[in-house]
């Protein structure tokens, strides 16, 4: 982050084992946040891989206590986080659960923690009692004490050595992604105001994008797009095909970088419908293509290591919207 003064401080190795040992180090660290002044302490052990970004995402909760989560060793869907009582009994949450989720109340978390200065300053300190995480009680202790914690469930760490990042895919890539992003990425091209977004496409009455406020923006042509293959589980794109000089290029580049699935909506260029059309009956000028179910058909011949299927959208009464959907094949 810009403008932020920071430390990043290895402890030694302890003088004890095990938990003890992971307790003795991070009281280590948090003498020496409060002995240089820091506003924050922020706590990754040492066999925890944190996403891009985990340092804004913790912090954009602005609470006492942010936590990150971590699968357990011995399996990746079960997470090291959920809700504990006032006597510290736990409730253990799976990763469907957590996921996209903002958890508060009497939470907790392991492996990624993000402090306050203050609640340091209140002498809130890891301990160390036989069977139960230190972390938990670390949580116990914070919230005990009247701090507010929360964890971030789209802050999903890796855990060494089973369970390395790269084994979890962002859930989905939203290309062209305008104003109302959908993805867990979000890509678009134009920054600036643009008449592409705009109704009336003879008038650029748009607004630039606030990509503070769309998460995990990549500037990137939908053609070219910045990713290594099968990066992501769902490739989902919304009125954009159209507007594209190769759209069979782009249609391309969604299948490479899916791993899974490819949700691709435009409007339903048939000629027998309105809609795509602007308010003088003309095709928009920016919309390149009328696409129809058959233009599709045809195309989607160039990918068989999927099963597509094409629909229509009938909520407004009419097939006003082609939806395009494909399933990669070879998929366990």
């Amino acid at each position: 982050m810009a403008g932020v003064i920071h430390e990043v401080f290895i402890t030694p190795e302890q003088s004890k084992a095990g938990i003890e040992g992971i307790v003795e180090a991070s009281n280590l660290l948090i003498e020496r946040a409060l002995v240089g002044k820091f506003d924050y302490l922020w706590l990754v052990q040492a066999d925890v891989e944190v996403p891009v970004n985990t340092f804004g995402s913790l912090h954009g909760l602005d609470v006492d206590v942010a936590f990150g989560v971590v699968p357990r060793h011995d399996d990746r869907n079960a997470l090291i986080c959920g809700f504990l009582d006032e006597k510290a009994k736990v409730w253990y949450l799976p990763r469907q659960a957590v996921e996209n989720q903002i958890l508060s109340g009497w939470v907790f978390a392991s492996g990624c923690i993000l402090t306050k200065r203050r609640v340091l300053e209140a002498g809130v300190r890891f301990r160390y009692e036989p069977g139960v995480g230190e972390d938990i009680l670390f949580a116990y202790d914070v919230q005990k004490a009247g701090f507010v914690a929360k964890v971030h469930g789209d802050v999903l760490c890796g855990h060494l050595p089973e369970w390395p990042l790269l084994l979890f895919k962002p859930k989905i890539l939203d290309v062209g992604c305008g104003h109302r992003p959908k993805g867990d990425v979000n890509v678009d091209l134009f920054m600036e105001a643009t008449a592409h977004r705009t109704a009336d496409q003879r008038v650029n009455d748009d607004s630039p994008l606030d990509v503070r406020r769309i998460p995990n923006f990549v500037q990137a042509d939908a053609c070219r797009l910045p990713f290594r293959d099968r990066a992501f589980g769902k490739v989902y794109s919304w009125h954009l095909i159209e507007h594209l000089p190769k759209p069979e290029s782009f249609l391309a580049e969604c299948c490479r970088v899916a791993d899974e699935l490819v949700e691709v909506r435009c409007p339903n260029g048939d000629p027998n419908w309105k809609y795509g059309l602007d308010a003088y009956g003309e095709t928009k000028p920016l919309h390149l293509y009328r696409l129809t179910r058959e233009w599709f058909e045809e195309r989607l011949k160039a990918f068989p290591g999927w099963d597509w299927a094409i629909s229509f959208d009938y909520s407004q009464s009419e097939p006003y919207e082609i939806v395009v959907e494909g399933y990669r094949k070879d998929v366990a």
